[in-house]
């Protein structure tokens, strides 16, 4: 099986019903096995309303209070946006945010914007892509010039070099979730950078910043 990442051959790194491989390269963790579409449309959409209203306001800010760091955003596009609770939070806080969500708006790819983002956001959404070349690629395409990408996901990096990282995998809850089949740590997020051409920042674990990398003119 071969990594998503960087395509190295991956060996089988724990089993519990699903399969899951972890690359000897960059420590990308994924596994092949999906639910059924209608199963995945049924997760989602019940996890839609778990959420109180306040913390889409937190999420909200801590997000933007990224975004800031790199770009003063006009336009954000909320990709994987669900319900669309963080988008309207967003919208209230006084950046216009486009709601992004396949099951109510249709892919990505076939989407006609008329302008380019200066950010995109991303929450509990890489986690789920088989591929995630193929989002990062035709989220390239959207992104204003000087534009970021900000993802939220758990890292593996508390365990992932650990002599008993699948049993530390086998108890962590964040595989369990059967729609989850990609999981990152800084390794991983290193080598995607090097192989797209990204700059990438971490922040606690759980958040990071992805930024086309600047080539230099002289």
């Amino acid at each position: 099986m071969d990594c998503r990442i960087c395509k190295r051959p991956s060996g089988l790194f724990f089993e519990n019903g699903r399969r899951f491989f972890k690359c000897p390269d960059c420590w990308f963790i994924f596994s092949p096995d999906h639910v059924s579409e209608i199963e995945e449309e049924a997760h989602y959409k019940k996890q839609w309303g778990e959420a109180e209203p306040d913390s889409w306001l937190s999420k909200a800010q801590v997000l933007l209070n990224v975004i800031m760091q790199y770009t003063k955003p006009e336009s954000i596009l909320d990709f994987g946006s669900g319900c669309g609770s963080l988008a309207k939070a967003l919208n209230e806080m006084g950046v216009s945010t486009t709601p992004l969500e396949p099951m109510v708006h249709g892919y990505l790819k076939d989407q006609n914007y008329s302008r380019k983002f200066d950010a995109v956001i991303g929450v509990e959404v890489i986690e789920h892509l088989p591929d995630p070349w193929v989002e990062l690629k035709e989220l390239e395409k959207i992104l204003a010039p000087g534009g970021v990408m900000v993802f939220s996901t758990l890292l593996t990096n508390s365990f992932i070099e650990h002599p008993q990282a699948p049993e530390h995998f086998k108890q962590w809850w964040y595989k369990d979730d059967p729609t989850h089949v990609g999981f990152y740590c800084n390794r991983a997020l290193d080598k995607l950078s090097i192989l797209g051409k990204y700059d990438i920042d971490v922040f606690a674990d759980q958040l990071f910043a992805i930024r086309k990398t600047e080539i230099s003119s002289s």
